[in-house]
Order: C-alpha cells, then structure tokens, then sequence
C-alpha cells in the first residue's frame, strides 16, 4: 500500500492495485455511521414506546388489582361483620335457649317430684317428659275433683280474701270469701264436679239465696247473694262447667256481686288461686296453697291412674 499525496490512498495486492479518495472513506463511514444511528434511534423509539405501553398497561392493572381489593377488603370486612353480628345473635340464641331449657329441666324435675318419680339428670329431656306424659290425665283428673278456673266471667273484686272492715256491720272480720263483680243474673258455673249440699234461702249467715258444692277430696265451695232462681236443688250432681245459679243481691249485700268461697276439710282458702289455676301454672298452686296436703293427694291420684291404666 502507497499513498500518493493525503487524500488518495493506493492498496496493492497480487491482484493489483486499488486507489481509494479519503473523502469517499469519510463519506461512505459518514453514510454507515449515520444509518447505524439511525437504525439506533428507530430501535431505541421502538423500544422505549413499548416499554411505556407496558408500563402503562401495567399501571392500569395495578390500578384495578387495588381497586379490586379494595372492593374485596370492603367485602371482606362487611362478611366478617355480619359473621361476628350473627354469631353473637347465635350465641345469645344458644344462651336462652340454655335458660329455657335449664327451666324446662327445674319444671320436669318439679313435677316428677310431686307425682314420686325419682328425677334423672342423666336421661335426655324427652325421655323424661315421655315418663312424666300421664300428667295430662293426672291434670284433667285434678281440674275435674277440685275447683279450678273461673265461675263466672272475671270482671275483678270488690273485696278480697282476708281480714276487712265489714262494709254493713262496719267491724273487722275476716273475709272467708272473694266478692267476684257482676251484673243482676250472670250465669255461676260449677268449677268442678261435685253434688249439692244446699240450694236456697240462708237466713242466720246474711248471705241470703246460696249455693253450697260440695266436691270431691274434702274441697267444697259456696256461692252467695244469689238471685232466687235455681236450676239446682240438694242431692243434684252436677259437672264441672254446669250452671248452678245465677248472681243476684239477696241477704247482707251493697249490691249485684257473687260472693265465692273454696273450702278445704272446712278450711278457707283463697278462691283467687283456683280460678287463676290452670294448666299452663299447674304446679304453683302447691306453693301457694299450703292448707291442702298436695302430696298425699297427688300419690292418692297417681294410684288411681295406675289401677285404672292396669284395669
């Protein structure tokens, strides 16, 4: 290679010699170089908008993966919420439905006592009540004897059991009744099934037309300051819920009232008792009512029942 003068070049080989401008080596090194930024520069816009497409398109999803967790958190929380309201409601639940059968259990065992079953905590409620199931026909044998329920509509009191000032004698006495409010001629039922000791006009008490029951058990029950019409006489049996008189104003009286009294082995009991006994509070009246023997009573029952079901 010889160089003729600095701006022509000359490259000799076995093939020959070449001559080359420098101007045209700048040119064509000019040409490439500028194609090759070129191609750099389109390359590099290429990249660089693909590169900002998938930043974009990947803050657009991170921007709905929050959103969508916000939406998730903000269920999450509402389910979580509603979880702990109702387990709480549930809870609560369980704890009455404990107190409710805590009491069922004191009523069962209560009532095993009364009719001399031995209680078992150990067996299953069911099972108890399944052993306890000739109540009802104890119950039906019990309202039946004894005086039970209301004798005519219950409108309340005038005077109730107990010591008062007598309101004609103007004295303290005791009241061996209840004066029951009523209208002239309201109809008095029997509260039980019994037959009729007396039935008419009672000078020396000054409870003048009266009506005397008397039941079964050593109970019996009177009914004063009645009308003069009697659909009974003495020695008539009647059942529980039959018309006996009928209410008036008759004998010692300030006015139209049913004065009732319940007696045991002519003891006084407080009527009010009997006509709020029935068989949704069947066994308070055995607290109440401590004149009557309620267990000799109740065994005498059961024993009747057991023959009758052998029978």
């Amino acid at each position: 290679m010889s160089v003729k003068n600095k701006f022509t070049i000359t490259i000799s080989d076995i093939n020959g010699s070449k001559h080359y401008l420098l101007h045209q080596i700048i040119k064509r090194f000019v040409l490439y170089f500028t194609l090759f930024v070129i191609f750099l520069i389109v390359t590099g816009s290429y990249l660089i908008s693909f590169l900002i497409d998938e930043v974009t398109h990947l803050e657009d999803k991170k921007t709905k993966m929050i959103e969508q967790q916000k939406v998730l958190k903000l269920s999450n929380d509402k389910l979580i919420k509603d979880l702990n309201i109702k387990t709480e409601i549930l809870t609560k639940k369980i704890g009455e439905k404990s107190v409710a059968l805590n009491t069922i259990k004191e009523k069962i065992t209560n009532i095993e006592a009364l009719v001399g079953i031995t209680p078992s905590l150990e067996t299953e409620v069911d099972v108890r009540l399944q052993n306890i199931k000739f109540t009802s026909e104890q119950q039906r044998v019990f309202f039946n004897n004894i005086p039970n329920g209301k004798v005519i509509p219950y409108n309340g009191y005038s005077a109730k059991f107990g010591w008062r000032q007598h309101p004609i004698l103007k004295r303290k006495e005791f009241h061996r009744g209840l004066d029951l409010r009523a209208k002239k001629m309201t109809p008095v039922r029997a509260p039980a099934d019994g037959v009729v000791e007396y039935a008419g006009y009672h000078k020396s008490s000054g409870f003048g037309n009266l009506v005397i029951i008397e039941h079964n058990y050593g109970f019996k029950t009177t009914y004063a300051h009645l009308s003069k019409k009697f659909p009974v006489k003495s020695g008539t049996f009647v059942k529980k819920g039959d018309i006996i008189a009928y209410t008036g104003n008759s004998g010692m009286s300030t006015g139209p009232h049913l004065h009732y009294e319940v007696r045991f082995i002519a003891r006084p009991l407080n009527p009010l008792n009997f006509i709020k006994w029935n068989s949704s509070n069947f066994e308070k009246i055995f607290k109440k009512e401590k004149r009557v023997s309620w267990q000799s009573l109740i065994n005498l029952m059961q024993n009747r029942l057991h023959l009758a079901k052998q029978q």
